[in-house]
């Protein structure tokens, strides 16, 4: 269960610590997703240390680039990340 420390969940990792624990272009699609609505991050929480490992990225880009053509902006956020 993440904790908030270093190395508990590539997402918070990155987010929180400043980490980069996927190839630059994913995580630049995650940051765009989380951008638009931090909810949707949801939709790949299963996901992200398959990527972490490298696996699966061909598919984690597929993911994410539709996940961000359909994504709305979420106005509890107004678009900014993280809150």
């Amino acid at each position: 269960m993440p904790n908030g420390k270093p190395g508990d969940h590539p997402l918070n990792d990155m987010f929180s610590h400043g980490a980069h624990p996927f190839p630059p272009d994913i995580e630049e699609m995650i940051w765009r997703l989380a951008r638009i609505d931090p909810m949707l991050l949801d939709q790949i929480d299963r996901d992200v240390s398959e990527w972490e490992a490298g696996r699966q990225l061909d598919a984690g880009r597929a993911k994410l680039r539709e996940l961000i053509a359909g994504a709305k902006p979420n106005p509890i956020f107004g678009g900014r990340w993280p809150v």
